[in-house]
């Protein structure tokens, strides 16, 4: 049963993506022809036009705040292996009695197979994205290939709060702290961020604050909390009117590359958000098909070959994104328990 590259493009359009948080926020996606991409970063400044003698024409205002690097698309690609074995015996919730033929096992265990590959795709892409938010870099590690390259932002809007100032103590601050850091975005981009993502503990902490439930109760109009349900991972608790920020709680993990397991927002942490921060870019992918190169443009690229000689059948999936900031100023990052 033969199943060609644009066909199994076509599949893979078709289907809706799993629902990942921090990947939404770079809502544009670019594709390119090259592996190497040109990546601009902006660092925002207020710069001001030059005051200038009457008779004279002008004077040149140099472009500044952004920085362009050349970078190689990291290469995601993950497969799955297809034998005699597999396609001989029923398979996961088929009756032992079944009449499927062996070339109907293929065509289910190779959908099931596409859809576990891409979203493992997925997910990395999500890391990605959160490793860019939390972090502002991303490390790209294969050991066993000899792959160590890190992808470096410069992300600067980010705190750890000391003991005094923890969201959990008494001398806490957390409207001030709000204020603080949102103010320092609008002073660096002119931009407002419009999302507060609490980790679920610092959530709890926030609702059961005295200082907020006093200044909630004294101001009615400085915000409310009204829990709901937007996802299984995505909750929306409130809004604080005053700062004109939308409270929500991410509860997703992650499979670490050791095994171990990991929250996407990790606990004690606060981010402040605009509606998007950036798009993905992804790197065009090169592969071997019926003796030939053959290069595509596209954000997953399937790929399937035999080995007639063991009688092996292969699939793989192959993504090279880059999640790429418009403006690294534009949101914020603390740790605050």
């Amino acid at each position: 049963m033969p199943f060609s590259t644009r066909e199994m493009l076509e599949a893979i359009e078709q289907r809706k993506p799993i629902y990942t948080l921090f990947t939404s926020l770079f809502g544009e996606k670019h594709t390119h022809l090259t592996e190497i991409l040109e990546i601009d970063v902006k660092k925002g400044k207020r710069t001001m036009a030059p005051f200038v003698a009457p008779r004279v024409g002008g004077k040149v205002l140099t472009r500044q705040g952004f920085t362009r690097s050349n970078i190689t698309a990291p290469k995601i690609a993950p497969e799955r292996v297809l034998t005699i074995d597999d396609i001989n015996k029923a398979g996961l919730g088929e009756n032992v009695y079944s009449t499927k033929t062996p070339e109907e096992r293929e065509a289910v265990l190779l959908a099931n197979d596409m859809t576990d590959l891409e979203e493992s795709i997925l997910r990395r892409t999500e890391w990605m994205c959160r490793q860019i938010i939390l972090e502002g870099k991303i490390n790209v590690k294969d050991e066993d290939a000899g792959v160590d390259v890190q992808i470096d932002y410069n992300l600067t809007n980010q705190v750890i709060l000391s003991a005094a100032k923890k969201w959990n103590t008494a001398t806490g601050t957390i409207l001030a702290d709000l204020k603080a850091w949102r103010r320092k975005i609008i002073q660096s981009t002119g931009i407002a961020p419009k999302t507060c993502l609490m980790a679920s503990d610092v959530v709890d902490t926030f609702k059961e604050n005295e200082g907020i439930k006093a200044a909630f109760n004294l101001n009615m109009n400085l915000g409310t909390i009204t829990p709901r349900v937007d996802s299984p991972a995505l909750t929306f608790i409130g809004r604080l009117v005053e700062l004109d920020l939308d409270i929500y709680t991410y509860d997703e993990w992650f499979a670490n590359d050791d095994g171990t397991e990991g929250g996407m927002l990790p606990e004690g942490t606060v981010i402040l958000l605009p509606l998007k921060v950036g798009a993905i870019e992804y790197g065009a992918v090169t592969q071997m098909e019926a003796g030939k190169f053959v290069t595509y443009e596209g954000e997953i690229i399937p790929r399937i070959y035999a080995d007639e000689k063991n009688s092996i059948k292969t699939l793989t999936l192959t993504s090279r994104p880059i999640p790429r900031p418009f403006d690294v100023d534009s949101w914020y990052v603390a740790k605050v328990m």
